[in-house]
């Protein structure tokens, strides 16, 4: 009895660590239809407000300014940094080819947003970086 309980708990502890490790979040966000609300095309300098989510499925309201280059804008590239409405979380974030991209961080650690799937623009997921040597990020990112 003793030695099931040790196993259930050796279980319950890398079953724990694997959740923390792969912990992500998934939620739709239309890019062009923002791009198109705020007047982005026409350029200016502004303080945007985006209404996405944390990694805990907690809506967030981050408070951004458009960082965007008019050479960007006219190949409809969009650059954007900001924080959380309470302050607790820095954001960057890129909206390229209708996709958007980015991270933010809080309490030193840093979330991923990117399109659920290659080809998918309007679902995004928020994730942790696995252990391990896995691309994250902006892999495939419209600016080289």
């Amino acid at each position: 009895m003793k030695n099931f309980l040790l196993l259930i708990g050796i279980f319950m502890t890398l079953f724990c660590k694997a959740q923390v490790q792969s912990q992500s979040f998934t939620f739709t966000f239309n890019p062009s239809k923002f791009i198109r609300e705020n007047k982005l095309k026409e350029g200016s300098r502004k303080e945007l407000t985006f209404n996405l989510y944390d990694i805990h499925g907690k809506e967030t309201k981050y408070t951004t300014v458009d960082k965007t280059s008019e050479m960007l804008r006219k190949q409809n590239i969009y650059s954007f940094k900001g924080k959380s409405e309470d302050g607790t979380k820095l954001i960057t974030l890129t909206i390229a080819s209708g996709k958007m991209t980015g991270a933010y961080l809080e309490n030193g650690n840093s979330y991923f947003i990117e399109p659920l799937n290659k080809n998918c623009k309007k679902k995004y997921k928020i994730y942790t970086k696995p252990d391990g040597n896995y691309p994250v990020g902006q892999v495939e990112d419209a600016i080289k």
